[in-house]
């Protein structure tokens, strides 16, 4: 795994080597990044939401594209309170300013989990076990996780996984924002 944005080191966050190959984010999640995307993702503010995606398409605009991106899916129950997903608005953004298509299908909750909101790393990890399933036929496509913010990246690893078993060749992860890391 490659991380361009100084990610903890791959030990730290997962046991094994991480399913994704990638992580790109556009900005840290700190002041006043961290409030245009709590403002997008709790107030539906879909214009803070398109500025964001914009700043991350001009960040991975030059970088080799995927020929899918997916956006984590949300549980029903998250999805009927909030009323849209805000990952798969992030990447409808990016792959109609670059051209990629994005799954609206095939990626989808395999079960309800706890918000990942102040859970700790193995906390995140165990609550995303086995809580995707892929249903599309990969064969070898560099696919691109698109999603708010990284934080431990177990949502990323727990996609990455499915999408790889799935048969992706390649899986990245672009994020609106990344948490800085707190020994640093």
């Amino acid at each position: 795994m490659r991380c361009e944005e100084g990610l903890p080191e791959c030990g730290e966050c997962f046991p094994h080597e991480p399913h994704f190959d990638a992580v790109i984010a556009a900005f840290d999640y700190a002041f006043p990044v961290d409030r245009l995307i709590h403002r997008f993702k709790y107030a539906a503010d879909l214009a803070a939401g398109r500025w964001l995606a914009l700043r991350l398409a001009g960040r991975v605009r030059a970088l080799e594209r995927p020929q899918l991106l997916v956006a984590p899916p949300l549980g029903a129950a998250r999805l009927r309170i909030r009323g849209f997903n805000q990952a798969l608005e992030i990447a409808r953004v990016i792959g109609g300013e670059l051209g990629v298509r994005v799954a609206l299908r095939g990626i989808e909750k395999a079960r309800e989990t706890a918000p990942q909101h102040g859970l700790g790393r193995r906390e995140r990890r165990a609550n995303l076990r086995a809580a995707f399933r892929c249903a599309l036929a990969l064969d070898g496509e560099h696919v691109a996780i698109v999603d708010d913010v990284i934080t431990t990246g177990a949502t990323a690893e727990a996609l990455a996984c499915e999408l790889k078993a799935a048969g992706a060749g390649r899986v990245s992860v672009w994020a609106l924002a990344r948490t800085p890391d707190p020994a640093g």
